[in-house]
Protein backbone atom coordinates (compact mmCIF):
# COMPACT_ATOMS: atom_id res chain seq x y z
CA UNK A 1 0.00 0.00 0.00
CA UNK A 2 1.31 3.52 -0.73
CA UNK A 3 2.90 4.94 2.42
CA UNK A 4 1.14 8.28 1.96
CA UNK A 5 -2.17 6.67 2.91
CA UNK A 6 -3.46 5.81 6.33
CA UNK A 7 -5.29 2.47 6.29
CA UNK A 8 -8.21 1.27 8.39
CA UNK A 9 -9.17 -2.40 8.07
CA UNK A 10 -12.49 -3.49 9.53
CA UNK A 11 -14.08 -6.91 9.91
CA UNK A 12 -17.62 -5.61 9.48
CA UNK A 13 -19.32 -2.20 9.15
CA UNK A 14 -22.61 -0.86 7.85
CA UNK A 15 -20.83 1.25 5.19
CA UNK A 16 -17.17 2.12 4.68
CA UNK A 17 -18.16 5.48 3.19
CA UNK A 18 -20.41 6.33 6.12
CA UNK A 19 -17.62 5.31 8.49
CA UNK A 20 -15.10 7.56 6.71
CA UNK A 21 -17.48 10.51 6.60
CA UNK A 22 -17.76 10.38 10.39
CA UNK A 23 -14.03 9.74 10.74
CA UNK A 24 -12.91 12.79 8.77
CA UNK A 25 -15.44 15.05 10.50
CA UNK A 26 -14.01 14.06 13.88
CA UNK A 27 -10.30 13.72 13.00
CA UNK A 28 -9.74 16.01 10.01
CA UNK A 29 -6.86 13.99 8.55
CA UNK A 30 -4.37 15.75 6.30
CA UNK A 31 -3.41 12.62 4.34
CA UNK A 32 -5.69 10.22 2.51
CA UNK A 33 -7.43 7.52 4.54
CA UNK A 34 -8.31 4.18 3.05
CA UNK A 35 -10.93 1.98 4.71
CA UNK A 36 -11.79 -1.61 3.77
CA UNK A 37 -14.02 -4.25 5.29
CA UNK A 38 -14.74 -7.93 4.84
CA UNK A 39 -18.47 -7.51 5.44
CA UNK A 40 -20.62 -4.45 4.65
CA UNK A 41 -24.16 -4.70 6.01
CA UNK A 42 -25.76 -1.54 4.63
CA UNK A 43 -23.86 -0.34 1.57
CA UNK A 44 -25.48 2.26 -0.65
CA UNK A 45 -25.06 3.76 -4.10
CA UNK A 46 -26.66 6.50 -6.17
CA UNK A 47 -29.93 7.79 -4.73
CA UNK A 48 -29.23 5.65 -1.61
CA UNK A 49 -29.89 2.44 -3.57
CA UNK A 50 -28.63 -0.68 -1.80
CA UNK A 51 -25.36 -2.21 -2.98
CA UNK A 52 -25.50 -5.98 -2.50
CA UNK A 53 -22.22 -7.92 -2.23
CA UNK A 54 -21.06 -11.44 -1.48
CA UNK A 55 -18.16 -12.83 0.57
CA UNK A 56 -15.71 -12.34 -2.32
CA UNK A 57 -16.55 -8.71 -3.04
CA UNK A 58 -13.90 -6.01 -2.72
CA UNK A 59 -15.40 -3.25 -0.57
CA UNK A 60 -13.53 -0.06 0.24
CA UNK A 61 -13.68 3.72 0.49
CA UNK A 62 -11.08 6.44 0.27
CA UNK A 63 -11.15 9.79 2.04
CA UNK A 64 -9.09 12.28 0.05
CA UNK A 65 -8.53 15.65 1.81
CA UNK A 66 -8.93 18.69 -0.43
CA UNK A 67 -7.00 21.91 -0.13
CA UNK A 68 -8.94 25.09 0.61
CA UNK A 69 -10.30 26.58 -2.61
CA UNK A 70 -9.80 23.33 -4.54
CA UNK A 71 -12.19 23.27 -7.50
CA UNK A 72 -13.54 19.89 -8.55
CA UNK A 73 -14.50 19.45 -12.18
CA UNK A 74 -17.89 18.00 -13.07
CA UNK A 75 -15.92 15.33 -14.90
CA UNK A 76 -14.20 14.00 -11.76
CA UNK A 77 -16.67 11.15 -11.30
CA UNK A 78 -16.11 9.96 -14.88
CA UNK A 79 -12.37 10.41 -14.46
CA UNK A 80 -12.19 8.20 -11.35
CA UNK A 81 -14.44 5.63 -13.05
CA UNK A 82 -11.95 5.52 -15.93
CA UNK A 83 -9.11 4.92 -13.45
CA UNK A 84 -11.11 2.11 -11.87
CA UNK A 85 -11.74 0.65 -15.33
CA UNK A 86 -8.04 0.87 -16.24
CA UNK A 87 -7.00 -0.85 -13.03
CA UNK A 88 -9.47 -3.71 -13.37
CA UNK A 89 -8.61 -4.18 -17.04
CA UNK A 90 -4.95 -4.59 -16.10
CA UNK A 91 -5.82 -7.36 -13.62
CA UNK A 92 -8.52 -9.28 -15.50
CA UNK A 93 -8.64 -10.82 -18.95
CA UNK A 94 -12.26 -10.09 -19.82
CA UNK A 95 -13.64 -7.07 -21.65
CA UNK A 96 -15.07 -4.42 -19.32
CA UNK A 97 -17.20 -1.39 -20.14
CA UNK A 98 -17.87 2.01 -18.60
CA UNK A 99 -21.49 2.88 -17.95
CA UNK A 100 -22.41 6.49 -17.24
CA UNK A 101 -21.93 7.95 -14.74
CA UNK A 102 -19.42 5.66 -12.97
CA UNK A 103 -20.24 1.95 -13.16
CA UNK A 104 -18.25 -0.93 -14.64
CA UNK A 105 -19.99 -3.69 -16.61
CA UNK A 106 -19.05 -6.87 -18.41
CA UNK A 107 -21.20 -8.69 -20.98
CA UNK A 108 -23.39 -10.20 -18.25
CA UNK A 109 -24.07 -7.16 -16.05
CA UNK A 110 -22.73 -4.75 -13.45
CA UNK A 111 -19.46 -5.76 -11.79
CA UNK A 112 -18.48 -2.56 -9.97
CA UNK A 113 -20.11 0.59 -8.67
CA UNK A 114 -18.79 3.81 -7.27
CA UNK A 115 -20.26 6.67 -5.25
CA UNK A 116 -18.53 10.00 -4.72
CA UNK A 117 -19.46 12.30 -1.84
CA UNK A 118 -17.96 15.34 -0.13
CA UNK A 119 -17.52 16.21 3.53
CA UNK A 120 -17.53 19.97 4.13
CA UNK A 121 -16.91 21.06 7.72
CA UNK A 122 -16.08 24.74 8.25
CA UNK A 123 -12.60 25.13 6.69
CA UNK A 124 -12.10 21.41 6.02
CA UNK A 125 -13.12 19.41 2.95
CA UNK A 126 -12.63 15.81 1.97
CA UNK A 127 -13.61 13.73 -1.01
CA UNK A 128 -15.11 10.30 -0.22
CA UNK A 129 -14.81 7.64 -2.94
CA UNK A 130 -16.78 4.49 -2.17
CA UNK A 131 -16.21 1.43 -4.36
CA UNK A 132 -17.70 -2.05 -4.49
CA UNK A 133 -16.37 -4.70 -6.89
CA UNK A 134 -17.98 -8.09 -7.32
CA UNK A 135 -15.46 -10.92 -7.59
CA UNK A 136 -16.25 -14.60 -7.97
CA UNK A 137 -14.71 -17.92 -7.13
CA UNK A 138 -15.99 -21.48 -7.11
CA UNK A 139 -17.45 -20.90 -3.63
CA UNK A 140 -19.13 -17.54 -4.35
CA UNK A 141 -22.77 -17.10 -3.41
CA UNK A 142 -25.18 -15.81 -6.09
CA UNK A 143 -25.43 -12.07 -6.74
CA UNK A 144 -28.50 -9.93 -7.23
CA UNK A 145 -30.30 -10.03 -10.57
CA UNK A 146 -28.60 -7.80 -13.15
CA UNK A 147 -25.24 -8.05 -11.39
CA UNK A 148 -22.15 -9.86 -12.54
CA UNK A 149 -18.58 -10.32 -11.30
CA UNK A 150 -14.98 -10.48 -12.41
CA UNK A 151 -12.73 -13.41 -11.62
CA UNK A 152 -10.86 -13.14 -8.33
CA UNK A 153 -7.76 -10.93 -8.38
CA UNK A 154 -5.10 -9.91 -5.87
CA UNK A 155 -6.62 -7.11 -3.83
CA UNK A 156 -3.34 -5.66 -2.58
CA UNK A 157 -2.07 -5.31 -6.14
CA UNK A 158 -5.34 -3.65 -7.12
CA UNK A 159 -5.07 -1.13 -4.28
CA UNK A 160 -1.51 -0.22 -5.19
CA UNK A 161 -2.33 0.28 -8.86
CA UNK A 162 -5.61 2.15 -8.33
CA UNK A 163 -4.35 4.60 -5.75
CA UNK A 164 -1.14 5.21 -7.66
CA UNK A 165 -3.29 6.34 -10.60
CA UNK A 166 -5.29 8.64 -8.32
CA UNK A 167 -2.14 10.15 -6.85
CA UNK A 168 -0.61 10.71 -10.27
CA UNK A 169 -3.71 12.47 -11.58
CA UNK A 170 -4.36 14.44 -8.34
CA UNK A 171 -8.04 14.21 -9.33
CA UNK A 172 -7.60 16.97 -11.89
CA UNK A 173 -4.71 16.29 -14.26
CA UNK A 174 -6.73 15.19 -17.26
CA UNK A 175 -8.41 16.83 -20.22
CA UNK A 176 -11.96 16.48 -21.48
CA UNK A 177 -10.69 15.37 -24.90
CA UNK A 178 -8.58 12.57 -23.41
CA UNK A 179 -11.34 11.46 -21.06
CA UNK A 180 -14.01 11.62 -23.77
CA UNK A 181 -11.83 9.55 -26.11
CA UNK A 182 -11.19 6.91 -23.45
CA UNK A 183 -14.85 6.83 -22.50
CA UNK A 184 -16.03 6.39 -26.10
CA UNK A 185 -13.59 3.52 -26.61
CA UNK A 186 -14.96 1.65 -23.59
CA UNK A 187 -18.54 2.90 -23.31
CA UNK A 188 -21.27 0.32 -22.71
CA UNK A 189 -23.42 2.39 -25.07
CA UNK A 190 -22.59 3.34 -28.64
CA UNK A 191 -23.11 6.83 -30.01
CA UNK A 192 -26.57 7.00 -31.66
CA UNK A 193 -27.72 3.86 -29.83
CA UNK A 194 -31.40 3.78 -28.79
CA UNK A 195 -31.57 3.46 -24.98
CA UNK A 196 -34.19 3.36 -22.25
CA UNK A 197 -34.38 6.24 -19.76
CA UNK A 198 -35.68 5.29 -16.32
CA UNK A 199 -36.50 7.59 -13.39
CA UNK A 200 -39.40 8.01 -10.94
CA UNK A 201 -41.06 10.48 -13.33
CA UNK A 202 -39.76 9.31 -16.68
CA UNK A 203 -39.76 6.14 -18.74
CA UNK A 204 -39.10 6.54 -22.44
CA UNK A 205 -36.59 5.87 -25.17
CA UNK A 206 -33.98 8.21 -26.55
CA UNK A 207 -30.80 8.31 -28.64
CA UNK A 208 -27.54 8.28 -26.69
CA UNK A 209 -25.12 11.02 -27.83
CA UNK A 210 -22.28 10.58 -25.33
CA UNK A 211 -21.02 12.89 -22.56
CA UNK A 212 -20.40 16.63 -22.52
CA UNK A 213 -17.57 18.66 -20.88
CA UNK A 214 -19.61 18.88 -17.65
CA UNK A 215 -19.79 15.13 -17.22
CA UNK A 216 -23.46 14.96 -18.19
CA UNK A 217 -24.92 12.37 -20.53
CA UNK A 218 -26.59 13.75 -23.67
CA UNK A 219 -29.74 12.03 -24.90
CA UNK A 220 -31.91 13.05 -27.84
CA UNK A 221 -35.63 12.54 -27.35
CA UNK A 222 -38.30 12.74 -30.02
CA UNK A 223 -38.70 16.53 -29.83
CA UNK A 224 -35.76 17.71 -27.67
CA UNK A 225 -32.23 17.00 -26.50
CA UNK A 226 -31.65 16.66 -22.76
CA UNK A 227 -28.60 16.45 -20.48
CA UNK A 228 -28.62 14.10 -17.51
CA UNK A 229 -26.80 14.78 -14.27
CA UNK A 230 -25.38 11.99 -12.13
CA UNK A 231 -28.00 9.92 -10.33
CA UNK A 232 -31.11 11.65 -11.67
CA UNK A 233 -32.00 9.22 -14.43
CA UNK A 234 -30.73 5.76 -15.31
CA UNK A 235 -29.73 4.87 -18.88
CA UNK A 236 -30.32 1.23 -19.75
CA UNK A 237 -29.93 -1.08 -22.68
CA UNK A 238 -33.05 -2.00 -24.62
CA UNK A 239 -34.02 -5.63 -24.04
Amino acid sequence: MPSSYQTIQLETIDSTSRYLKDYVKNNRPTTAVFCTTKIQTNGYGQQKRSWITNQDSAIFSLAYPLARGYQLSGLVSLHIASLLHQTLTELTSETLYLKWPNDIYNEQGKVAGMLIEQVINKDYRAFIIGVGINRYSAESTPLAEGSSAVIDFNLETFFENFFTKIQQSELQNYSYNELSHYWQNHDLFSIDEIVNLISPNLKEQGTYLGINPHGQAIVKLLDSTITLSSGQTSIRKRL
